[in-house]
């Protein structure tokens, strides 16, 4: 088991939930070779930093930043972050979602533009 929480699906994940204090984070990753696209999915549940839902557009950023360096997915075009409350009693049930996308290029040369 120690092997499968090191191995590289797993990179990024500690540090983005460290970020926001997210209870749970899932990422998933989409190359479609006939396109030449690609995307990064990165679904962060249940955040507990106070000022998360006032100032989310900017922390939905510094997690895409954050996933993107320490998981080594620079070659991917697009990072899609979706962050999610979820209901204390059914965690599978979805009160509140909003979605973010960041061009990977602009989080990794440090310029300020997003969606």
């Amino acid at each position: 088991m120690q092997w499968i929480a090191s191995s590289d699906f797993f990179k990024g994940s500690e540090e983005v939930r460290a970020v926001g204090g997210f209870g749970r984070v899932e990422s998933s990753f989409h190359k479609d070779y006939n396109s030449d696209s690609s995307k990064i999915e990165l679904r962060l549940y249940d955040g507990t930093l106070p000022e998360l839902y006032e100032n989310e557009a900017n922390i939905a950023r510094k997690c895409a930043k954050v996933f993107v360096e320490a998981s080594d997915s620079e070659d991917y075009q697009n990072i899609e972050v979706f962050i999610i409350k979820t209901d204390e009693n059914d965690p599978f049930r979805a009160i509140y979602q909003s979605q973010y996308l960041f061009e990977v290029a602009s989080l990794t040369k440090g310029t300020t533009s997003s969606n």
